[in-house]
This record gives structure tokens, C-alpha cells and sequence, in this order.
């Protein structure tokens, strides 16, 4: 049985996939499972995948209907035999050293995921992620769903991580959703005893696609206001009043960031209808919970006017104007 199955959707990729496989068949830790999920690619990928297999034992490849990013993650999941878990976007690629760092960590520390850092690939620059200073952090999984709202240490992505399978025993993508690892990381966290960051650069994101999903603001984006709904509701359904005062402010702030992000793009669709309208309905209730002023103040201009709220983002000089005026408006209690 192998150590660690490394699951890899593939979906027209065929200028990246190369890169990809030979970046985790060269790595230093051999005892891999390699599975190539090709998703019902239209382009060469497919035919790619069982080339790569013919040239390594340790691949598997499944071709299957079309579902989607996290489809494809979860039918890697029903077939990996490994130990431990990883994933890898087909478009990316990774260190030659990266499953032995993240597996010597796990046994180091005697952790069920461990978790490097990682540096974006533009067409004109390179930006690490963090200073790569080395350092091991640990904690138990409070602490990490703590730096998970803060994007600090363990972060609510999928790729930068080495799992035991065990953390995903009920744990599965959401298929037909952006933002798929923002309704998932919190629940393989909440699944682990331990957790293991350290601060090396070992994955590599490729942002140099025109035609990635990352590229431009859509309706879609939206699905993150739903993911964090859902992590909130967890840990309410959990109990865990350690994260929900955190969970809270950052629902609200990325909530207020896309809504703002609808009104620059002139996206007026009725789910951004019903969001504005469901988030109005619930303006006293939010009012009553202890979350930043500033959060109030916005969820303010939005119960007057959507048009208020979004030339107040998009104008200081208005924004400063019924900043001034708030207590007219709404009054002390509303506000602070």
C-alpha cells in the first residue's frame, strides 16, 4: 500500500500537465500514489494522463464525466489508498521536496495534517506568500481554525497540505461551487488532533491563465458568502464560542466586500437581489452581535439604499460626508 496518494483533477490542461506529473513523480519521497482524475477533458489531456501512466507504475488514471474541480476531488477520494492525502491542481506544481517536508512533519510533531506555504506565478513577477523563515508552527485544531480566519499559519486552502485520510472520513467537496476549499478545510481542521505550518515555499500556483476562474469578478464569486455561512453555522452547531466572535466579523466583511464587488461590476442578478434583500431582513439581529462598528456602519448604508452603500465604498468625500450624518440617519444605538 503506498504512503501517500496525490489526487490531481485534470480538465483541459494539456500546455500545463506535463509540468504538473513531472513535479510529483521527481519528488524525494517515492511511495506515491499517483491518481489523474481526468474529468471529461475535450482537449488532449486525457490521452496525456494514460501516456504518463505507461511511464510510471505508481500513476492511476480515471477518466470520468464532466462534474467539476471538486467531482473530481471527491472521486479521487472514493479510490486513494494511501495513508495519507494531497491535492494538486493540474495547472500548478510543486518543489521536488514538498511530501517529504510535509510527511516528516507529521511524524516530527505527530500531526493528522501538516502544511507548507506557497509562492504565486504571475506572467511578470513571482510573490511569496509569507518570508519563508523555516519555522514549525503547531496547535490543536481550535488553534488552527483560529489562523484560518485570520490567514495566518493554516489557511482554507486544499493544495499546500499533506492529510491522513482519516480527516476525511466525512468530508467532501462541494461539487458545482467556487470557493470549494473554503467549505472544506474547517472540517478536515475540526477533524484533527494536531496540525503541523511550516513556513517553507514548496507549492507553486500558476496565475499566469487568462481563462482562470480567479481571473475576474462574477456572480460565482458569490459562493464564498454561502462557504462561510456554512463554516459559521458549524461552529455554532459545534459549539465552539472560541471562533464565533472571529467567524462573525469575517463573514461580514467578505459579505459587504462582494456585495460591493456586485455594484462596481453592475452585476444585478436576482441571487445579489436576494442576498441584499435577506441580509436587510436581518439587520437587527446582525446589529446585536458583537462585530466590528465599521461592519454596522456599511450594513447601515445598505438597509437605506444599495446605491447609498456602494457610492459611500467608491467615494471618500461621500462616505465622509454620511459618515457625519450617521446619527441622523440610523441613531447611537445602530451604530455603536
Amino acid at each position: 500500500m503506498p504512503t501517500i496518494s496525490i489526487i490531481v483533477p485534470v480538465y483541459k490542461v494539456e500546455r500545463y500537465l506535463d509540468r504538473c506529473v513531472e513535479s510529483i513523480i521527481s519528488q524525494t519521497f517515492t511511495e506515491l500514489e499517483i491518481i489523474l482524475v481526468d474529468d471529461g477533458s475535450p482537449d488532449r489531456s486525457g490521452v496525456m494522463c494514460d501516456e504518463w501512466a505507461r511511464k510510471d507504475k505508481r500513476i492511476r488514471v480515471f477518466h470520468k464525466k464532466n462534474g467539476g474541480l471538486s467531482d473530481a476531488r471527491n472521486y479521487g477520494l472514493e479510490v486513494a489508498t494511501g495513508e495519507y492525502l494531497a491535492f494538486i491542481d493540474s495547472d500548478d506544481w510543486i518543489d521536488n521536496d514538498m511530501m517529504q517536508i510535509l510527511y516528516d512533519a507529521i511524524q516530527t510533531y505527530g500531526a493528522d495534517i501538516a502544511e507548507c506555504s506557497w509562492r504565486c506565478i504571475y506572467q511578470d513577477r513571482i510573490e511569496e506568500e509569507t518570508e519563508n523563515t523555516g519555522e514549525y508552527i503547531t496547535g490543536n485544531n481550535i488553534f488552527a481554525l483560529h489562523g484560518e480566519i485570520q490567514w495566518k499559519y493554516f489557511k482554507s486552502i486544499a493544495c499546500n497540505k499533506l492529510y491522513k485520510k482519516e480527516v476525511f472520513r466525512n468530508v467532501r467537496f462541494p461539487v458545482g461551487k467556487l470557493h470549494e476549499d473554503e467549505y472544506t478545510t474547517h472540517l478536515a481542521f475540526y477533524n484533527a488532533r494536531r496540525l503541523v505550518y511550516v513556513d517553507l515555499s514548496k507549492y507553486n500556483y500558476d496565475r499566469t491563465r487568462e481563462d482562470s476562474i480567479t481571473a475576474s469578478f462574477c456572480e460565482k464569486n458569490l459562493d464564498v458568502i454561502d462557504a462561510l455561512q456554512s463554516r459559521l453555522d458549524f461552529f455554532y452547531e459545534k459549539g465552539l464560542v472560541e471562533v464565533q466572535q472571529e467567524m462573525e466579523n469575517l463573514y461580514f466583511n467578505i459579505l459587504l466586500d462582494r456585495l460591493y464587488k456586485c455594484y462596481v461590476y453592475k452585476i444585478h442578478t436576482e441571487r445579489v437581489k436576494r442576498l441584499i434583500r435577506d441580509t436587510n431582513e436581518k439587520y437587527f439581529l446582525n446589529m446585536e452581535l458583537p462585530i466590528s462598528k465599521d461592519y454596522k456602519y456599511e450594513l447601515s448604508l445598505l438597509k437605506n439604499s444599495y446605491y447609498l452603500f456602494g457610492m459611500c465604498k467608491k467615494h471618500r468625500w461621500m462616505d465622509s460626508l454620511v459618515h457625519k450624518m450617521k446619527y441622523i440617519f440610523w441613531g447611537q444605538k445602530c451604530i455603536e
